[in-house]
């Protein structure tokens, strides 16, 4: 569903909802139209008008929920909307916080994520800090496993070869073993981790899966 207002002013930002659920969708909304500087642009309750509206409205960000049911996938959604020219930046939004969706949400290339169990009245202020560059993490730390991967606040974002590496690294593959599986030479792959580790502001490996910050 497309909001059309021509008297935009181009100081806001243009922001795109998805989710599955109507209602969450409509407080969404009526939390950001309380403000002066953000602007719904467009809604969408599935994976396909999801990235349509991505292409047709352009929006500066997307708050996207991870799972939306029958109607698609958030992180394949994610993945989608990146892939596109000018991609947005994007805040994924989800009722969960488990180690494998942080991982999957760093490897899909996401620009934050809020979990729904945090203050709503955050919310406006983690939209203008994620369209101002950071990557802001917002998980609900009680319901995280001691183990979780860590992502700086303010981080470059990997390159497609750079995921399919952070992935295996996220499965504790050794460098040898992510050569085998993606026919790389071992110095490939040790220059790949060195560039992964430095964009997310870790000396190693092993801090990927230090306990996760609050923010």
């Amino acid at each position: 569903m497309e909001t059309n207002k021509k008297s935009v002013v181009s100081k806001k930002i243009r922001t795109l909802l998805v989710d599955d659920h109507p209602v969450t969708r409509l407080g969404i909304r009526s939390l950001l139209e309380t403000t002066k500087d953000l602007l719904v642009v467009g809604e969408a309750g599935d994976a396909g008008e999801a990235v349509r509206l991505a292409v047709r409205l352009q929006p500066d960000l997307v708050v996207l929920d991870v799972r939306l049911g029958e109607k698609g996938d958030g992180m394949e959604v994610c993945r989608r909307m990146k892939a596109i020219p000018n991609p947005p930046r994007i805040l994924l939004h989800s009722a969960y916080g488990g180690s494998e969706d942080l991982a999957a949400a760093a490897v899909v290339g996401a620009d934050g994520y809020f979990h729904k169990g945090e203050e709503y009245l955050e919310f406006p202020g983690v939209i203008r800090r994620v369209c101002g560059g950071e990557r802001v993490w917002f998980v609900d730390t009680k319901a995280e496993p001691p183990l979780a991967p860590r992502v700086a606040s303010r981080s470059p974002a990997l390159t497609p070869k750079e995921r399919e590496v952070f992935a295996l690294l996220l499965k504790r593959y050794s460098n040898a073993e992510v050569g085998r599986v993606l026919y790389m030479s071992l110095p490939t792959v040790k220059t790949h981790v060195k560039h992964i580790l430095g964009k997310m502001g870790l000396k190693s490996r092993k801090e990927l899966f230090r306990p996760l910050a609050h923010h």
